[in-house]
């Protein structure tokens, strides 16, 4: 097999919980059983597509799809770019096929914060392909040309650091905003530590703005930010041509103290720096 086979967390907890291992089993013996799962669609030359049926697609560019086995269903998806197969769930045929198409836990979604309309999340790898569309639109090119990705391959490595550093007291700590209503990746919110202090970041592809949603991801975040760290205030900077980045500040209440010349992106340009308190 040519594809790496990773197995989540909530896929080995599944291998506990229908009893074909215990705790103490590892993570090579349950990797060893999904692989026999695997076996028998090595000789078809289009593996891991042919012969698969297509389970609900929770991403607009990326499937679940789903293997049923003896006694078990297992529900994956593939990154041609990183050449992974990712295991979501093993779901026993007992369990309530609903479980099957419930986007969360397809997408073994973590959610840090919600609202009635935005999920903010921690990034995994099936998000890469909307990480580099989100990317290409024309204010990004504009405003943040370092955050606008070259290549599929160059996002999918840069989402896998992302994912690394949640674990870390460095960051930075990237989450990407989801709609609720159909799980369509709107863009991102950022957390990055800077000389002043800690730095808000934020940015919604162009094809989803005018909805108040950068406003919207943007207090969600400093709610969340507020109650789960031990931080007193938030720095906020843009260019100061970026009148729709300075607006989102401004209903996110944002008190400007400096206009001028400074560092943006490693280059002098004219910016505008600004502050919360939490």
């Amino acid at each position: 097999m040519t594809y790496k086979i990773i197995i989540t967390d909530s896929a080995f907890s599944d291998l506990v919980s229908i009893k074909l291992f215990t705790n103490k089993d590892n993570l090579e013996i349950s990797k060893q059983y999904i692989l026999k799962i695997f076996d028998r669609f090595e000789q078809l030359e289009a593996f891991p597509y042919s012969g698969l049926k297509i389970a609900n697609s929770f991403f607009d560019y990326a499937k679940a799809y789903y293997l049923i086995c003896v006694n078990h269903v297992t529900i994956y998806q593939v990154n041609e770019i990183a050449k992974c197969v990712y295991i979501l769930r093993v779901l026993s045929h007992y369990q309530d096929w609903k479980n099957i198409v419930n986007k969360d836990i397809l997408c073994n979604k973590q959610i840090i914060i919600e609202n009635d309309r935005l999920q903010i999340v921690r990034m995994n790898q099936s998000m890469y392909y909307d990480v580099y569309k989100n990317s290409q639109d024309d204010n990004n090119r504009k405003f943040v040309p370092d955050e606008v990705f070259n290549s599929l391959e160059e996002t999918s490595e840069v989402v896998n650091q992302i994912i690394n550093c949640y674990d870390s007291e460095e960051g930075p700590f990237v989450y990407a905003v989801l709609r609720k209503k159909d799980n369509a990746n709107l863009g991102y919110v950022q957390l990055i530590k800077i000389e002043e202090g800690w730095e808000i970041g934020y940015h919604i592809a162009e094809i989803y703005t005018g909805n108040g949603y950068a406003t919207e991801a943007a207090n969600l975040f400093l709610d969340y930010i507020k109650n789960n760290t031990n931080l007193k205030q938030i720095i906020g900077i843009a260019l100061a041509a970026n009148k729709a980045s300075r607006r989102v500040l401004e209903k996110c209440g944002f008190e400007l103290i400096y206009e001028g010349t400074g560092l943006y992106q490693g280059r002098k340009r004219k910016i505008i720096k600004t502050i919360k308190h939490l």
